[in-house]
């Protein structure tokens, strides 16, 4: 009995004196050499001590769980980090043997947190493989200059990775040559929105009011005065003959068009001194219809007749080549030229005028040049509701544009400028959003530039539009025309 009782402490001697002298030494305790069930096993410690470690630095949690929970991870001890700087601090606590770091890694680059590593004495021998969904070559070469062990590019597979791991533990790790993915995409897939029809456009020849303009000031917004390029396959119509017809005339005439539909909105100056420069109406086998409000004052071939009077141009009415026809337009009577429906309403200002409405196929714009909207008010756009007395004399206006798409209007002045401009037929740009908001049309492209107005008034006022349309809460897409521009139907 006392022989059992000695064997017995003596084993029990022998357990305290090696846990102290483990726990001394190595500040850890001995291994439990048990086995009973729910008891570590005997080769715990010694297993931990031969994984190598790698940390993994990346702010995808789903591609860090995935390679954690991968088959080929047994053999290896991970820690993670999501930011630069979680990773520096990992990189001292944790000293892995291989860092996977992400190369846009929040917080600090990865490129520079490989070039901490490799030109750190303490860290330089420790191995680095960066990660990266943007394969650019500048970002491969810049990687393995600095000493990267490899550059794999996302996304990829867990067992690619794996296979790179046992590589670099093998010292058998070399790069991979860069896939040139970003210049090899010649004869792949490539998205392309929906194209419009390149023959069912409109295009602003000239944006101006009042009178042309030009010089180094104008070159952005341009500096002719109104015209408009409606084309339709083989309907064509022109909207003013402002001294942006001229140039338009020249590359018209290389197609020998047989037939031409041009509308005036009325026959001010601005709206028609480039009629005498059109090339067309030189050709001989040319009919151009020229459609007008019905005046107060002449008849438009009296007009146009007294505008080429030898006095003013060396070429009279009677002398152009080409078929003038002239045609009246009654206000709200609707008319067709080929597949484009067209209506009018009077315009606020002075004479016989008139602003459109077209219709091609289910589109449906406005065009209104001149257009003094709510004359004389001065107020907060915001003040005038849709029962606002003021509102009451624009109602069949309002009604007029309200099922178009988009509408070109006017908004010639600032509401400074507006204050010493009432009654010169013209909008202010407070008032012209009141009629974008009631009738509310998504998209307001502004002609009609007042001429004192450079390319840099003009960026001031397009911030003003942004302003007031921000101030009313509308969600309308505000635009200035410019010379040359060009928009699909």
């Amino acid at each position: 009995m006392m022989k059992k009782i000695s064997f017995y402490f003596f084993i029990f001697s022998a357990k305290q004196f090696s846990n102290l002298f483990w726990k001394k030494i190595y500040n850890i305790p001995l291994p439990d050499l048990r086995c009973g069930k729910g008891e570590p096993m005997a080769s715990t410690l010694p297993m931990e001590k031969k994984k190598k470690r790698i940390l993994l630095a990346d702010p995808d949690e789903q591609l860090i769980k995935q390679i954690k929970k991968s088959k080929g991870a047994t053999p290896y001890l991970f820690e993670t980090a999501k930011t630069g700087f979680e990773c520096l601090a990992k990189l001292d606590s944790f000293k892995p043997d291989l860092l996977l770091v992400e190369l846009m890694l929040p917080q600090i680059h990865g490129m520079e947190i490989l070039r901490k590593i490799k030109t750190d004495p303490r860290t330089n021998h420790m191995g680095v493989m960066m990660t990266s969904a943007h394969a650019m070559s500048q970002n491969y070469r810049s990687a393995l200059i600095l000493n990267c062990d490899n550059f794999l590019e996302k996304p990829f597979e867990t067992g690619q990775l794996f296979s790179l791991f046992r590589l670099f533990f093998k010292n058998e790790l070399h790069p991979d040559p860069f896939s040139g993915k970003e210049s090899s995409i010649e004869g792949k897939h490539c998205y392309l929105p929906k194209m419009h029809s390149p023959n069912s456009y409109i295009k602003f020849w000239g944006t101006r009011g009042s009178n042309p303009v030009s010089g180094p000031e104008y070159i952005r917004f341009g500096g002719n005065t109104c015209c408009l390029e409606i084309r339709h396959g083989q309907d064509l119509i022109i909207v003013d003959a402002g001294t942006g017809i001229r140039s338009f005339g020249t590359v018209l005439s290389e197609s020998k068009p047989k037939e031409i539909h041009l509308l005036m909105s009325h026959t001010h100056w601005d709206h028609l001194a480039g009629f005498p420069f059109f090339s067309p109406i030189y050709e001989p086998n040319c009919t151009i219809n020229i459609w007008t409000p019905i005046g107060f004052e002449r008849t438009t071939r009296e007009l146009f007749t007294e505008i080429l009077a030898h006095s003013y141009f060396p070429v009279r009415l009677d002398d152009i080549q080409a078929n003038l026809v002239f045609k009246d337009i009654h206000e709200s009577v609707p008319f067709q030229i080929g597949h484009i429906e067209i209506n009018t309403h009077y315009s606020y200002h002075p004479g016989a005028t008139v602003c459109f409405k077209f219709k091609i196929n289910k589109l449906k714009f406005g065009y209104t040049t001149d257009n003094e909207f709510l004359m004389g008010y001065h107020g907060n756009p915001n003040l005038i509701g849709k029962n606002h007395p003021l509102l009451h004399p624009y109602q069949s206006m309002i009604e007029f544009f309200k099922d178009c798409d988009f509408l070109i209007h006017e908004a010639q002045y600032t509401p400074i400028e507006y204050q010493k401009k009432v009654g010169w037929g013209h909008s202010s740009v407070n008032n012209a959003a009141v009629l974008l908001k009631h009738t509310e049309v998504p998209e307001w492209i502004v002609t009609h530039h007042d001429p004192i107005h450079n390319d840099n008034d003009m960026l001031k006022k397009l911030q003003l539009q942004f302003d007031v349309l921000d101030d009313m809460h509308l969600k309308c897409r505000p635009r200035f025309a410019y010379d040359g521009m060009t928009i699909p139907l």
